[in-house]
């Protein structure tokens, strides 16, 4: 009896998973993902980016770490902090006809800058050069090499350079260095979030603010959306325009898990 109980189960078993197996066909998919799509546009009206204010800038003034190096760290650190970052070049310090001149001795933020890394390959100078008071910070790389150092050392300039400098984590990058041997010994090259907090209240305190994602119809509640560009923002508009000329003037507010009071 057990048997036959056993080898049924097993063919129910086997039966549900060649059906849970039938995938559906690219046609399906893609119809389905659209569907979806349009539920959300209808509901929220899509989401939008608001760009920050502010912003900061990483000048490459050398040669001996590639473009494609320098432009992974940058996206990192935009996907960490989500504020505006610009990249640029100093031709002059790449050809080594400024070294000590403007990155050095008369060091100046790019234009509508609140902050900036330059990057410089100059063996007389230490690794990290920080003024956090002044927003800059110079990243050397004479030392160092284009993989784990660099990408180490570029995280601990920007986090130093913005304002974060310390980290309770073993695994922040913002430990003891005195060398590229320290470099290599750090367990992580990362961004905690610790230093990403810190970084975002200095840089909020001189001007730079994240960028943020809010959907159509929040912000159409918040009274900041821009005009609609479509069908479905119209109507959230529309939507919300008129629930809101139907709302009382002087609404009871009812926080989050409040129950409302009983007459």
């Amino acid at each position: 009896m057990n048997t036959i109980k056993v080898v049924v189960l097993g063919a129910l078993c086997l039966a549900m998973g060649v059906a849970f197996a039938q995938e559906l066909t690219p046609e399906e998919k893609e119809a389905k993902k659209a569907a979806a799509h349009e539920k959300m546009l209808k509901a929220t009206g899509g989401l939008i980016e608001i760009p920050g204010q502010g912003k900061i800038v990483i000048v490459n003034g050398q040669t001996k770490i590639g473009a494609e190096a320098i432009s992974e760290r940058v996206e990192a650190l935009k996907k960490v902090v989500r504020v505006n970052i610009e990249s640029t070049t100093c031709e002059k310090c790449q050809k080594g006809e400024c070294a000590e001149g403007c990155i050095v001795k008369a060091i100046q933020l790019p234009e509508g800058a609140q902050a900036a890394v330059f990057i410089i390959n100059n063996p007389e100078l230490p690794m990290s050069l920080i003024a956090t008071e002044a927003g800059w910070g110079i990243l050397n790389v004479a030392g160092l090499n284009e993989g784990k150092e660099f990408k180490t050392e570029f995280n601990r300039v920007a986090i130093m350079t913005f304002g974060g400098c310390v980290s309770q984590f073993k695994g922040s990058p913002m430990q003891t260095v005195r060398g590229t041997n320290d470099l290599n010994k750090l367990i992580g090259d990362g961004f905690t979030f610790d230093a990403v907090q810190s970084m975002m209240k200095n840089l909020q305190n001189v001007g730079v603010t994240q960028a943020k994602r809010s959907t159509y119809k929040k912000l159409c509640q918040e009274g900041t959306a821009p005009a609609p560009e479509n069908e479905y923002q119209k109507a959230i508009f529309e939507q919300v325009k008129a629930e809101q000329s139907e709302a009382p003037s002087n609404p009871i507010r009812i926080n989050p898990g409040q129950k409302p009071l009983k007459k």
